[in-house]
């Protein structure tokens, strides 16, 4: 008999948190729940436990309070043994049942409640009551634990654990014909996410590099900018924005594709990344990576060896490894293959699942 977890997660589940499904759908020796107050029905993430509380209070930033009766129901009626809250946010709303029922909680940091969330008062305040009362917090890279740590949290309730990707699902790109240089960007139009300066790059290498082209995967609050940016550049026939994908079709423009370009910033509220997914995805796929000595992304892309890291927002360097790729291909394809060697060794779903399953297990011994 498998033990049961509850993972909590306010809302179940953006397209752009993938990564928490891959980990409760491929657990192997505990078996999960899904506890949550709003349902997002996109269809992605179908999952036959998933138990959602009606809303008990209005929403107030960081005050309002959970239905605490729905969920110590769900919790005893299941056999809950461990709490697994996905976000600081639900961890600190689910504390108190927690408490009730006398269950170990851990809470998983992705970036955004290490960053910029910790700017208001209210937060900090109860940041530091769940610092106290948690059990463990686990995050994304060594950049975010110190960034916990400073938060206030003990050093030792802190566990780095690597998000991982399946990368069986993920085949080395095949070397293409000569032809167009297709350069690619994929994430939410987010300022973190620095795609306005992977733009402005474009346009220079664009000038002498009449075969490239750049495309870009996603959509968000910026998405009219970016467009317009790519106008004002005259660059509208060479940067194709391709809106939402699937996973499979995102993995199909992965596969055609010569290099990714990732060049994330620290966002002027603070929000920044944790590692992104996405670009253990291109690694895995062999493509050699253009990016920023931003978070914990240089844990990841080894520079000069799997591609290229520059400070952030810095254009000409940018377009400067870019250039460089575009005219050694083979350099380009041998940094993707050492890529893919590096996501199979550290960020493997597999191997990662195991870890998690480990600090479960460690949660039981200690209650």
């Amino acid at each position: 008999m498998k033990v049961k977890i509850a993972c909590f997660i306010k809302n179940y589940l953006p397209i752009s948190e993938t990564f928490i499904y891959d980990e409760i759908v491929n657990l192997k020796k505990f078996e999960a729940i899904v506890l949550t107050e709003k349902l997002i029905d996109n269809g992605y993430f179908p999952y036959p436990k998933i138990f959602q509380a009606p809303v008990s209070s209005p929403w107030k930033p960081f005050k309002r309070k959970i239905n605490d009766n729905f969920f110590k129901r769900a919790l005893l009626d299941k056999n809950i043994r461990i709490i697994h809250a996905r976000f600081a946010w639900s961890g600190m709303e689910i504390l108190s049942v927690c408490k009730k029922l006398n269950l170990p909680l851990l809470t998983s940091f992705y970036g955004i409640d290490v960053s910029r969330l910790p700017r208001h008062f209210i937060y900090r305040q109860r940041l530091r009551k769940l610092f106290h009362e948690g059990q463990i917090f686990l995050v994304q890279s060594r950049d975010m634990k110190d960034d916990i740590v400073r938060l206030g949290c003990p050093e030792k309730k802190v566990v780095v654990l690597y998000a991982g990707i399946d990368t069986e699902k993920f085949k080395l790109k095949k070397n293409k014909p000569d032809g167009e240089i297709k350069l690619l960007m994929c994430g939410r139009f987010v300022e973190k996410k620095g795609f306005e300066y992977g733009i402005r790059a474009f346009a220079k290498v664009a000038k002498t590099y009449k075969e490239a082209v750049l495309y870009i995967i996603g959509e968000g609050e910026l998405e009219e900018k970016l467009k317009e940016l790519s106008n004002l550049l005259n660059l509208s026939s060479r940067v194709k924005f391709l809106g939402t994908l699937t996973h499979q079709q995102v993995q199909k423009q992965m596969e055609e594709s010569d290099i990714f370009l990732a060049p994330s910033i620290t966002a002027k509220n603070k929000d920044k990344e944790g590692i992104p997914n996405v670009i253990k995805e291109a690694m895995a796929t062999g493509l050699p990576v253009v990016s920023t000595y931003h978070a914990g992304i240089p844990e990841l892309v080894v520079d000069g060896k799997t591609g290229f890291l520059v400070p952030e927002k810095d254009i000409d360097k940018l377009s400067d490894r870019l250039s460089y790729l575009i005219e050694h291909p083979k350099i380009g394809n041998k940094m993707g293959e050492e890529g893919r060697e590096i996501v199979v060794k550290k960020f493997n779903l597999s191997k990662q699942i195991e870890k998690l399953e480990k600090i479960y297990q460690r949660l039981l011994n200690e209650s």
